[in-house]
């Protein structure tokens, strides 16, 4: 495809995120927000601004600046905001996602469900606002399995993902991610209360994992098998939750690592669907066989991804008191990490050898990764890496 002059939108949408994240630093970071939210919010305006910048000159590039900011401004304000608006500003984040998805997704049974799983997460919220702090155990649950989701709370996700074109898609799965990541501390009151759910919680991840490892390895279109990969990766977080606690230190910066780094994937293959536009990976391989500086980014980004079934073990046991009486490790978390390791590494390989070491193609032109694209990929790997050290 012929790329565009750059556009003006382009510019002035990154004015806006480098503008919105030097007051934050000058006036935001010294307000009662704790390290975990600022980190959420460093996040979000990273997708942002990496979901503009790699898109310089694209030919739809454009269409993405005023969705992108929007994300932005609605996922900054549910990380930061203090209660209860903060919660106002996660509605808005839900209320879009409602929109979003009853436009651009086609007309399925996938499709009314996602939505009537938004209108309850919506009215769920609204009624949060209401309620004393703590309360509403079963609420607070669906909404951080919204945000979160195990399958079959996996609808919205899908659907959003499904719908977005590769770059905004990585905003919008940071911002998704950084919604529900913010709600940790709700989720770890909510398990001390109700000490039943501990207990399950492994089983629903494995059968989670389980059913989204399957459909990963069985899509060809990049978004619809990355939604599933992330899903497989999240179930990890809830299946530990039961048997570690301080799951806010342990499960923020591992979500923030595997929402970076399928950021990062995303975007990747937005450079290859502006070259070559949407293809089946196994009808078209090896697409990046003849781009020199994307097949080396990306090897690297897929051994990235590979390393991130150990995070939340490290960093569980990191994060546990000496006299604590965690990490069981039962049958089920065990057998939860080993299918999650496996499916993994069989999904993303077989991604590398599709789309990086495929059989290279004569019959098409290469063009290599702009110095805009290269940036885009190795900030959000860098700060991947970041939060992988800090788990």
């Amino acid at each position: 495809m012929e790329r565009t002059v750059p556009s003006g939108l382009w510019g002035i949408g990154l004015g806006t995120i480098l503008v919105a994240g030097g007051v934050l630093t000058v006036f935001g970071w010294d307000t009662e927000s704790d390290s975990s939210n600022r980190l959420l919010a460093a996040a979000i305006l990273l997708a942002c601004f990496c979901g503009i910048l790699g898109q310089q000159g694209s030919s739809r590039g454009s269409d993405d600046v005023g969705p992108t900011l929007l994300l932005g401004g609605l996922g900054l304000g549910g990380v930061l905001g203090m209660e209860p608006v903060n919660r106002i500003f996660v509605i808005g984040l839900l209320a879009y996602a409602g929109f979003f998805l009853a436009r651009h997704l086609t007309a399925s049974l996938q499709k009314t469900l996602a939505l009537v799983h938004v209108s309850l997460a919506l009215m769920l919220a609204v009624l949060a606002i209401f309620m004393e702090e703590g309360g509403g155990g079963v609420g607070v649950l669906f909404l951080v399995l919204t945000f979160l989701p195990l399958v079959p709370f996996h609808l919205p996700f899908l659907g959003i993902l499904r719908s977005s074109r590769e770059s905004l898609g990585s905003v919008w799965l940071v911002v998704w991610l950084a919604a529900g990541l913010s709600q940790l501390q709700d989720l770890e009151a909510m398990l001390i209360l109700h000490v039943e759910w501990k207990g399950v919680l492994p089983v629903l991840a494995l059968v989670s994992a389980l059913y989204a490892s399957l459909k990963a390895m069985g899509h060809r279109l990049p978004r619809e098998g990355l939604a599933y990969a992330t899903i497989t990766f999240l179930a990890l977080l809830w299946g530990l939750s039961g048997e570690f606690s301080h799951i806010a230190e342990w499960g923020l910066p591992f979500g923030m690592a595997v929402a970076l780094l399928m950021s990062a994937l995303l975007c990747a293959y937005a450079f290859l669907h502006e070259r070559y536009g949407a293809h089946p990976l196994n009808t078209l391989q090896g697409l990046g066989a003849g781009l020199p500086r994307f097949r080396g980014i990306f090897t690297f980004l897929i051994s990235l991804i590979m390393l991130l079934p150990v995070l939340p073990v490290v960093a569980a046991f990191q994060n546990i008191p000496p006299d604590a009486p965690e990490a069981h490790f039962l049958f089920p978390v065990w057998l939860l990490l080993f299918t999650v390791w496996l499916s993994v590494s069989w999904v993303f390989t077989t991604m590398l050898h599709q789309t990086a070491f495929g059989k290279p193609r004569p019959d098409v032109p290469h063009r290599d990764l702009s110095v805009y694209e290269l940036w885009t990929l190795l900030l959000l790997m860098g700060t991947a890496s970041v939060c992988g050290m800090m788990a």
